[in-house]
């Protein structure tokens, strides 16, 4: 068997489609930056929201289990596509050993539980490493509503209220963080390197306007 035969082998088949999700979910989201629209900011300003650490979540399955998946410390879509990227790499993995040693692959019936029961551990480390490194330039460690308020720097426009952009904002702290933000209103345009002030947000996704001049630099 050789490699190609591998790869697409009936045997295979879970692997075959959760590789190509992966990639065709990748290239997505290349493409909606590229646009200036972030697919996964997109998926996380319709999801509820996760508070795991809330006192109604503290002790339930459900809220034990997305802690633990480290779901909303960092964005859903990459969350996604680690356990996919993971579940494809275990499973190709688990039968590259398989006819190394055996000579013979494992049916996909066995091979995908496998794998699965590989995926969510590896998941969950993954996604922490993420959480750990990504907060700089996102508003997981810092709260949207510590955000709101302070002055912001378009570095991606022009922002209107159909077409989002990106911002630079700095926090209490002096963190930087890159949001999305809109205007606040229809017929309000704001130019690249423009000054916004942060008045409100839903979930990610804040609407500015223009700042007073005394709260100018």
């Amino acid at each position: 068997m050789n490699g190609a035969e591998f790869f697409f082998a009936d045997q295979n088949d879970p692997f075959l489609v959760t590789m190509v999700l992966t990639l065709a979910i990748a290239g997505v989201e290349t493409l909606s930056l590229l646009m200036g629209l972030g697919l996964s900011d997109l998926i996380d300003d319709f999801l509820p929201d996760f508070d795991t650490e809330a006192p109604e979540a503290e002790g339930s399955l459900l809220g034990e289990a997305l802690g633990w998946l480290n779901v909303g410390r960092v964005p859903f879509l990459v969350l996604l596509l680690a356990f996919l990227g993971v579940f494809t790499l275990g499973g190709y993995g688990l039968q590259l050993a398989m006819r190394g040693t055996f000579g013979f692959l494992l049916p996909s019936v066995l091979a995908a539980p496998a794998a699965l029961a590989l995926a969510i551990p590896a998941t969950r480390l993954t996604s922490r490493g993420l959480a750990r490194v990504m907060p700089r330039e996102e508003t997981y460690a810092t709260g949207n509503d510590d955000l709101v308020g302070r002055i912001a720097v378009i570095t991606l426009g022009p922002v209107t209220r159909r077409t989002p952009g990106k911002a630079k904002v700095s926090d209490t702290h002096g963190n930087t963080h890159f949001v999305r933000v809109r205007a606040s209103r229809r017929g309000k345009r704001f130019q690249q390197d423009e000054q916004v002030l942060l008045v409100s947000h839903r979930r990610s996704l804040f609407d500015v306007i223009a700042p007073p001049d005394s709260l100018k630099d």
